[in-house]
């Protein structure tokens, strides 16, 4: 009677307190965020603001029209950013509403609390004492960790993903040898999941899959050792140990299993995004992103505090050579942590906030095993040294990392991250209802600047968040192209912008950046700011309006006003200016540039490329206008002599003809040569028009009506196989 009665009050008694840590632990992410967020003024922009502005979209939709959000989500799958991870998230905005704070504490609440359990129960498995006091110890130091926090409170949910990655190694570490079958879809569909919830988890994929490949090696190398040392002993030379060979190759094939099952389920779910993820060299796709070895070294520093590193150092080596780890465990951790530093900080070598979470889930792992091993193996006076230096050292970095302090302590601490606030927060409200009034039709606005203080994303959002949601997108500004690797030249935005705001001195995306690049990467915008600062030519279609914005750290913002449309020499001229300060084009930049592109489009939107040699024209709709894209101006290299061909093809039976000229230009903006032909759906003729001249460098393939006005929408034309000659 006594022991059932001990039974039935430790069992009570246990989950009480697990459930007081819990509130604790809710209470203070609450707490933290609250305080945290509401400290804020400022303007969100770029990455900051798009993950919010997605979920809240994603949860009106889905109160306005369910099936509609549905649709949405689904079609969402085939892109590399789907709304998958938002869909957890959206009670929670439904209940609470929109705000910054109540997103932000959805994703604390949603997914953060979730992780830190699960890097909790992780060290639980790796460190074999005290399982719940390691659990609940681990997720308290997580606390202390500042890039366990910053990524959420910028606005960054990828997290989500994380919390898949972890439940994949804890199903990993309760059966390293994969003996239960059910484990092996289980993992699939966990690191699946991570990488359906964002791209980049694909790489924990990897790092997960490498670990566990490297592991089973190891395992095979120590079965060989103990078989040979059992079979050189007299006493027992059969049966002593498992045959190497039929483990390895059994580990191999669970392995690969959990990798066909992870392929399957992304086939499955997201086909054209895994493919594509498959053939895209991402790589190269985001090379402006890739920071040299040294910068990124410097940016870890700097995010964790070198203090930080040393502790996990000490952490991890000191585990393993007292063993206190548990052996498994600690060889799958260890791997994995070296394979996704390795990843990260010398492969990729992303600097963005959100890539450290990534990265903080070994930092807290080794942090836990350090604090764990100095109270297990030291004694005294010693060990309450040490853990108290490294204690209060963690609170003081944690200080340092979330209060606003302007203070430099060479790096031992990490950065400052503190809220962010905007001291010229009215003066950005003045010059976004300025604009407003300036250009109340939505005509483009192009922003000649595109840095973390200055940008179109950072205007656009606060319109947003001073005007009603049925008119927040009015205001029109332009904010591509923006980075070297990833856009074209900028001429066809500035030739349909009919205002310019210019940020002096020009602002740029610094080193030093939460939100960074790599130096050199942002000529397709300080090409615009020349113009305009040097006075080229095509600026003087523009007129100095008196009204100027001051912003902090010494910004000043002038307004130009389109007085007149540029002629085509003067685009000629000023294209020829901007290749020659570029001086490698930019990385998606066909032959062929659309002059009237409609700036509501992706770039390249009319223009495709079938084949390295031919092209494919489709004539647009201009939006907001009854006019078609019709001049396309080519960028290759073309000899004294041109011929450009292609097939024609009017979809609209209603349109009665067009006529098509082909003009050659040289780099001082002199028409040397035209040639005309006619079209019609009665014609069986394609496109064949030769051109002559002497140092030409571009063509222009012009599409009009057949009185050569401006085309209209009757009159849509496609140009397929379109191919110049040389």
């Amino acid at each position: 009677m006594g022991l059932f009665d001990g039974v039935s009050f430790k069992l009570p008694r246990k989950f009480l307190i697990d459930g007081f840590f819990l509130f604790l632990f809710v209470l203070v992410t609450v707490a933290v965020t609250s305080i945290y967020v509401s400290r804020e003024h400022t303007f969100y922009w770029w990455d900051y603001a798009g993950y919010n502005t997605a979920t809240v979209n994603t949860a009106n939709l889905f109160r306005d029209s369910p099936d509609q959000a549905w649709r949405g989500v689904i079609e969402s799958l085939s892109k590399e950013k789907n709304l998958l991870i938002s869909l957890p998230l959206v009670p929670f905005i439904l209940l609470f509403g929109e705000s910054r704070l109540s997103y932000i504490l959805s994703v604390s609440l949603i997914y953060v609390l979730p992780f830190r359990l699960l890097l909790g129960a992780i060290s639980a498995k790796l460190i074999p004492v005290y399982s719940r006091r390691v659990f609940w110890s681990t997720v308290l130091l997580s606390l202390l960790i500042p890039m366990s926090w910053i990524p959420t409170l910028r606005g960054y949910l990828d997290t989500g993903g994380c919390v898949f990655v972890a439940l994949a190694i804890l199903v990993y570490l309760q059966d390293v040898k994969l003996k239960a079958w059910w484990n092996i879809p289980l993992i699939g569909f966990l690191l699946a999941a991570a990488i359906l919830w964002r791209r980049h988890f694909a790489y924990s994929a990897i790092a997960f899959f490498c670990a566990a490949t490297l592991q089973a090696f190891i395992e095979f190398i120590v079965l060989i050792y103990r078989r040979e040392t059992a079979l050189s002993s007299p006493k027992d030379k059969e049966g002593v140990v498992p045959f190497p060979y039929r483990c390895l190759c059994e580990s191999g094939i669970k392995l690969g299993l959990i990798a066909v099952t992870s392929l399957t389920i992304l086939m499955l779910v997201a086909g054209d995004f895994t493919r594509s993820a498959l053939t895209v060299d991402y790589r190269n796709l985001y090379v402006a992103w890739s920071l040299p070895v040294n910068d990124i070294l410097t940016r870890y520093a700097d995010f964790y505090g070198l203090g930080t590193w040393l502790l996990v150092l000490i952490g991890f080596s000191a585990g393993i050579l007292t063993r206190m780890l548990v052996p498994a465990a600690a060889i799958f951790v260890s791997l994995f942590g070296v394979l996704s530093l390795i990843e990260w900080l010398l492969v990729l070598r992303y600097g963005y906030l959100h890539y450290t979470i990534h990265i903080t889930p070994i930092a807290l792992l080794g942090l836990s095993t350090f604090f764990w091993t100095t109270w297990l193996t030291l004694k005294g006076k010693v060990r309450y040294f040490m853990l108290a230096a490294a204690g209060l050292y963690l609170v003081l970095n944690a200080a340092v990392g979330l209060i606003p302090l302007k203070i430099d302590l060479s790096r031992l601490f990490m950065a400052n991250f503190p809220p962010l606030v905007r001291s010229d927060y009215d003066e950005v409200v003045k010059l976004v209802e300025f604009l407003r009034k300036l250009a109340p039709n939505e005509e483009p606005i192009y922003i000649v600047g595109a840095s973390n203080n200055f940008n179109a994303n950072i205007l656009r959002q606060a319109n947003r968040k001073l005007n009603p949601p049925e008119g927040w997108w009015k205001l029109n500004t332009i904010g591509r192209p923006q980075i070297d690797s990833r856009d074209t030249y900028p001429l066809p935005e500035l030739l349909q912008s009919q205002y310019a705001v210019v940020a002096v001195p020009f602002q740029q995306v610094l080193p030093t950046d939460e939100q960074v690049l790599r130096s050199h990467e942002q000529d397709v915008v300080k090409v615009v700011y020349d113009a305009f600062t040097q006075n080229w030519e095509i600026a003087r279609d523009f007129q100095l309006l008196p009204e100027q914005f001051k912003l902090e750290n010494g910004v000043t913002l002038s307004v130009y006003r389109r007085m007149r449309p540029t002629d085509t020499a003067t685009a000629v001229r000023t294209l020829d200016a901007m290749q020659r300060q570029i001086v490698d084009r930019p990385d998606t930049q066909l032959d062929w540039i659309s002059l009237h592109q409609s700036i509501y489009t992706s770039a390249n939107y009319s223009v495709s490329q079938e084949s390295d040699n031919l092209y494919n024209i489709v004539t647009h709709p201009i939006k907001n206008s009854k006019k078609l894209d019709t001049s396309f101006l080519y960028l290759g290299s073309i000899s004294d002599k041109a011929k450009v061909t292609g097939k024609l093809n009017l979809p609209n039976k209603q349109c009665p003809g067009i006529a098509l000229r082909l003009t050659l230009w040289d780099n001082q903006g002199k028409l040397v040569d035209s040639a005309e032909m006619a079209y019609s759906q009665k014609s069986a003729i394609g496109l064949n028009l030769l051109v002559e001249g002497k140092n030409p460098l571009y063509l222009l393939l012009e599409v009009l009506s057949s009185s050569k006005q401006d085309l209209t929408n009757q009159c849509q034309l496609e140009i397929n196989n379109l191919a110049v000659s040389r």
